[in-house]
């Protein structure tokens, strides 16, 4: 577990930074991707958790692009069409074309362990369901989400792209919504300000910034069963990201308001332990490994990314220098 009120961020050797200077191909094991806004393009971290630094650009010059919690794949809009991109841990990425002449998708949602992926458009108005993204890829169905007028903050996906949870925020407070293709979208339960969601298994867990909570939705189908496992009584301050351990008996939340990191037991839902930091996080974002998650991602040039690693307890950053040659 995390120690509590233990300051762990570790400052990488300069030399990692000038390796990223002059890397052109995959040369070390690559932990995570990130998306690089400036250079618009997605790029490997190579190296482990301190000694790790960002590489040169895996794929150029997208119209949009988001990488996949299994650190390997990635969807890719470019040149009017929509990609999955595969492989993109190997150095040789894998160019799959999803749609031709397609819209450029306004954000997608991926399930856990990547096997689906939603798609919302432009006008956040219809959001397309994709499963078997490991092998075949084929339109699950369509939600229309033009009967929701407020803004939609986050969503969630069922690994075999059959429904999903969309939070909603509107001028003073928020929705949690039920997606299913063909139905119209069923408030859950309401928010004060709506959060990060995270959906594992039959559990679906909800952050609520404006109260500072984190709660368990279960039995979604029939009877909502909502269950508190971590308040603002227990730490909890402005949550922006949650995750699961391997194990699934623990719980990290991601404080922007405190600027820490807290691990919840499960089982007795008792904080076990914080990690303070000393910049404000934005999410809490598997990356591949099960032990790493993105906290905030990088500015090329600027402003490394931040990555914690539960297996050391420890909160790593990353260099991002200027995008160099590579990638398509």
């Amino acid at each position: 577990m995390l120690k509590k009120a233990t300051r762990a961020v570790l400052c990488l050797a300069l030399a990692a930074g000038s390796a990223a200077a002059q890397e052109s191909a995959l040369s070390g094991p690559v932990s995570g991707l990130l998306i690089d806004e400036q250079s618009r393009s997605v790029r490997p971290i190579i190296g482990m958790p301190g000694s790790a630094y960002a590489g040169s650009p895996l794929v150029r010059s997208f119209d949009f692009a988001s990488t996949a919690p299994d650190g390997r794949n990635a969807l890719v809009a470019k040149d009017q069409s929509l990609y999955l991109v595969r492989r993109l841990d190997g150095g040789a990425p894998v160019w799959r074309e999803f749609a031709k002449d397609a819209a450029v998708p306004s954000r997608v949602v991926w399930s856990d362990g990547a096997e689906s992926a939603g798609l919302l458009n432009a006008d956040a108005t219809q959001l397309d369901l994709w499963s078997g993204l490991a092998s075949e890829p084929k339109l699950a169905g369509s939600i229309s989400l033009s009967g929701i007028t407020e803004r939609i903050v986050s969503l969630a996906l069922d690994k075999n792209a059959a429904f999903a949870f969309a939070a909603t925020q509107g001028e003073s407070s928020g929705t949690l919504y039920l997606l299913t293709a063909g139905a119209e979208p069923r408030m859950l339960m309401p928010l004060t300000q709506a959060g990060a969601l995270l959906l594992t298994g039959n559990a679906l867990y909800v952050a609520d910034r404006g109260l500072s909570t984190v709660t368990r939705v279960t039995n979604w189908a029939q009877n909502p069963n909502l269950a508190s496992v971590a308040s603002a009584g227990s730490g909890v301050a402005d949550p922006v990201g949650v995750a699961l351990s391997q194990d699934g008996k623990l719980l990290y939340v991601a404080n922007a308001e405190s600027r820490q990191i807290l691990a919840y037991d499960l089982g007795s839902n008792s904080l076990k332990g914080a990690l303070d930091l000393d910049f404000v996080p934005s999410g809490l974002d598997r990356m591949g490994s099960n032990s790493l998650f993105l906290l905030r991602n990088g500015i090329a040039g600027e402003q490394p990314a931040q990555v914690l690693d539960t297996a050391s307890q420890k909160v790593y950053f990353v260099p991002v220098g200027l995008a160099v040659s590579g990638g398509e």
